[in-house]
């Protein structure tokens, strides 16, 4: 199989994206990433996670490493618990990457909100690669005191070389627990009061999600890569009065050099 960096899994206005979610530039057991440093840039952006959201163009440091044992990639720490014949098992620090910000909202009722921070996760992933693609499952925890809760996900994504391009087309599934939603799109009673908006407490949903990423070499060094995404929320988030709609679209371009 051609090597290819993971994709973006939840990639919105945070300097650790790019992964997820809506994937990021190789290092975290995906698709056999290239052994060593890599070094460069990303930009994106991320549009439709909240409603009346100032949605900004990002521009990040890429940072990743792959080892033997360990792996990193921006704003993530992890290690390889078993690799051989396809399958590769990893437990990883990895960033929970939605954010709401209420000086970056367009609406007075909003504005009246809490600002949602950036969260951790941790957690265990499976992956096994052969001829007729890759599958990858995963489950992890919040552990950063923003009310808990997991998340778990389920993809397939074939590469496809065209010349000089690997395509990597990528559909999948993430269900996300009540307690991790509640944080990012639940408005608790004393925020009701105060913004004039309903109380809401959102379930467990789950959201498919398709990825196309291309990425070719410059050089012997330099690649390029470009992800764009899209992801179909469940019912629990696009009730929300938080939310924007049915859906959040994402696309970035990276640029790195190996050594």
């Amino acid at each position: 199989m051609p090597s290819l960096p993971s994709a973006l899994r939840r990639p919105l206005l945070c300097a650790a994206v790019l992964a997820s979610p809506l994937p990021v530039l190789a290092a975290d057991g995906d698709a056999a990433a290239r052994p060593g440093l890599q070094l460069g840039l990303s930009a994106g952006t991320t549009s439709g996670a909240y409603a009346h959201y100032d949605d900004k163009l990002l521009v990040v440091p890429a940072v990743s490493y792959e080892g033997k044992r360990f792996f990193a990639s921006p704003g993530s720490l992890g290690m390889y618990l078993y690799q051989g014949n396809g399958l590769r098992l990893s437990a990883a620090l990895t960033p929970y990457t939605l954010r709401f910000k209420t000086d970056d909202v367009n609406d007075p009722q909003l504005r009246r909100l809490h600002s949602r921070q950036l969260s951790g996760m941790a957690g265990l992933k499976a992956s096994y690669q052969a001829d007729w693609g890759i599958v990858e499952a995963g489950v992890q925890r919040e552990v950063t005191g923003h009310g808990g809760g997991t998340e778990s996900s389920l993809s397939y994504s074939y590469p496809i070389q065209a010349g000089r391009f690997t395509w990597m087309p990528r559909i999948g599934v993430v269900h996300s627990s009540a307690r991790l939603l509640d944080y990012y799109y639940g408005i608790s009673s004393e925020e009701a009061l105060r913004s004039g908006l309903p109380q809401y407490s959102p379930g467990s949903t789950t959201s498919p999600s398709l990825q196309i990423v291309v990425s070719t070499p410059l050089g012997t060094r330099w690649r390029a890569t470009g992800v764009v995404a899209n992801q179909w929320f469940g019912d629990a988030v696009k009730d929300s009065p938080m939310s924007r709609g049915g859906s959040q679209t994402s696309a970035f371009v990276s640029l790195v050099r190996a050594f």
